[in-house]
């Protein structure tokens, strides 16, 4: 048995795992600051990538790992929501279409490129620039990967953010939930709406009962996971 106990200054080796066949999860430990969760889905006109990195480093290695399971460009990102650690590394996939949600892009606008900043020790970022998504949708978009459907949806209230989106397909009940969920922690609220992130937990993602769970932070999940406790508070009143 493992220790319970990580180094967190020493993350693990990010590992790409097929949660379903053409659809990628890509883990990096342990899932601290600015060390986020990403994947990506294959067809047959390219790659779909579900967020980028926060560095040079960090987002190469991921095109490294994307291109070592297919030859295909990355035709499209989808940034789940406008932190940097999902979508400062949006510069470095010059030829796709970058999509998000419209307060994404306002909102990565607003807190400009990778810099030094005053309440985090910052990485070495690298030789990165501001890319915002610039496809942008209100309430819900559709991707495609061949004959599988992606579903792009704004989560309709302030939760980890203002600009939260999850990843839904159906066909294969595979969820990428960017930072809704933390699978070994408690996402970071400040930006958004305790209130609202549990209403989406209980009214958004839980309703779905995917059967595969990509979070934004942490090991992927089958079955409730960290979400078991949706609505216990409100049962036991």
């Amino acid at each position: 048995m493992s220790s319970m106990v990580t180094d967190i200054t020493v993350p693990g080796r990010p590992e790409v795992q097929e949660v379903s066949g053409g659809i990628y999860a890509y883990v990096q430990p342990d899932g601290t600051w600015w060390i986020n969760n990403t994947g990506f889905l294959v067809g047959p006109q390219g790659v779909i990538s579900i967020d980028t990195c926060s560095t040079q480093r960090r987002t190469q290695a991921y095109r490294d790992a994307i291109a070592a399971v297919t030859g295909a460009p990355v035709r499209t990102v989808i940034n789940t929501h406008h932190h940097g650690d999902h979508t400062f590394g949006n510069c470095l996939f010059p030829g796709a279409s970058i999509i998000g949600h419209e307060l994404a892009r306002a909102e990565a606008i607003a807190f400009g490129p990778p810099r030094e900043l005053p309440f985090w020790d910052g990485p070495d970022w690298g030789d990165l620039q501001l890319d915002p998504p610039f496809v942008t949708f209100t309430d819900e978009i559709a991707v495609h990967a061949g004959d599988l459907r992606a579903q792009v949806r704004h989560v309709g209230t302030a939760a980890h953010t203002t600009n939260d989106s999850i990843v839904w397909i159906p066909e294969r009940s595979v969820l990428f939930c960017g930072d809704l969920v933390f699978n070994g922690g408690t996402p970071f609220l400040l930006m958004g709406s305790v209130a609202g992130a549990v209403q989406v937990l209980e009214e958004v993602v839980a309703p779905l009962a995917a059967r595969t769970i990509v979070p934004g932070h942490g090991p992927v999940f089958s079955g409730t996971g960290p979400l078991a406790a949706v609505g216990d508070d409100e049962d036991a009143g």
